[in-house]
């Protein structure tokens, strides 16, 4: 699907609002720079350049957690990084009046839109331009432009709420996205694979089951908490991980796990041995082993060495989220290994989720070594698994 992009218009004393994924790493209240930092700062820059009054969206964190802040101090990066004033308002403030009020070039950062109460409820996009905050901003704009795929698989306010009031338009960090992922379906036949861990599982199971259908892959390779749900539902005993298990709600994503494996057993590879620690020292344990006193922290070495040879075979790789617990060195070697393996063979690679890009950072890795490093993690693999985007959807069309 072609979209129309922002530099098909005239920006020139337009009031273009920009939603991007500024989400980042916050360590002992440092907002930690990030690739969506930089990359979203340079949409920034291009805006402001052709003379567009450039009114930036974004939200920050959950509410709950420690990462739940204002966007003070993104602000403050992003007027390092383009050179230019940057006005940073929070929503308390008469934010109506600092846009009417802004000059052609100038850049003007909103808060957290997770502070605004109404940002995630459930809502169709109709109903959120409704919403109060976007009722006080939508009459203020010229343009909207989505320049984040990691927000578009959420149909909050400030990703779908605008179609009511201004044309919807591609920015550049997501066109590069979208052609990456076009890519794909151009790349010539062969084996197809998708590497998938991490430990998020809510909608892992059914973004699998997406993507296997969609026929978008030959073979998932499964790693991560994710590799330990697939084991669980084909029947494998953890030992003393159980009741981690029960605490992660294993149980009700059980029924869907097993249907999706028996449905697809030659497609999937799971895990055929484990590593844990003992005594301070890294252990591999085969899963005809378990159960265990031991709780596995990573893919074992003979699984590693069998997702590289599935991965020399592919003409396309997709990696997103980490084979284990990645951050300790001795349990890296499943991740480290199989990115150097997808870094190494030639073939179209792309690979995503926040986690994958502070795994290559601490490998050694770099951006070049892949055809493509999205920005998004669970919004790339609903891409791939042929469920629509609300915030694509909301987009005019080429």
């Amino acid at each position: 699907m072609k979209y129309k992009s922002v530099f098909d218009y005239d920006l020139k004393g337009k009031t273009v609002f920009v939603r991007l994924d500024l989400n980042s790493s916050v360590v002992e209240g440092r907002v930690v720079i990030s690739s969506r930092l930089r990359e979203h700062s340079k949409t920034i820059y291009a805006l402001s350049e052709e003379g567009a009054k450039v009114v930036v969206l974004s939200h920050q964190g959950r509410a709950g957690e420690d990462g739940f802040i204002s966007l003070k101090r993104h602000a403050d990066h992003i007027r390092k990084f383009i050179d230019k004033q940057v006005q940073f308002v929070a929503w308390e403030k008469d934010y109506v009046s600092a846009i009417k009020e802004m000059k052609d070039g100038e850049v003007v950062v909103l808060d957290n839109t997770r502070f605004q109460k109404e940002e995630e409820e459930k809502k169709t996009p109709e109903e959120h331009a409704n919403d109060s905050f976007i009722k006080k901003l939508g009459p203020l704009g010229d343009l909207f432009v989505q320049d984040a795929l990691s927000v578009c698989h959420r149909g909050h306010a400030s990703v779908v709420g605008f179609k009511k009031y201004m044309p919807c338009v591609v920015g550049p960090t997501l066109q590069r996205e979208l052609d990456a992922l076009g890519n794909l379906e151009n790349t010539e036949n062969g084996e197809r694979v998708v590497v998938l861990g991490g430990a998020k599982l809510k909608d892992s199971v059914k973004l699998l089951k997406g993507i296997l259908d969609s026929g978008m892959c030959n073979k998932a390779c499964i790693g991560g908490l994710f590799g330990e749900l697939l084991l669980k539902a084909n029947g494998t005993d953890f030992g003393n991980k159980e009741k981690f298990f029960e605490e992660q709600g294993f149980s009700e994503l059980l029924g869907d796990a097993k249907e999706i494996i028996e449905k697809n057993k030659e497609k999937i590879i799971l895990p055929i041995d484990l590593a844990a620690e003992q005594g301070g020292k890294r252990v591999e344990i085969p899963i005809k082993d378990l159960p265990s006193d031991l709780s596995p922290m990573d893919i074992g070495k003979d699984t590693t060495e069998e997702f590289k040879t599935i991965i020399r075979t592919a003409k396309v790789v997709v990696f997103n989220g980490p084979m284990g617990v990645y951050e300790k060195k001795s349990f890296a070697i499943g991740t480290k290994k199989v990115l150097e393996a997808i870094a190494f063979h030639r073939c179209y690679s792309i690979i995503g989720g926040g986690d994958t890009e502070r795994a290559l950072t601490s490998f050694g890795l770099v951006p070049a070594d892949f055809s493509h490093v999205s920005l998004a993690g669970k919004a790339l693999l609903q891409f791939l698994s042929g469920k629509p985007l609300p915030g694509l959807e909301v987009l005019e069309k080429a």
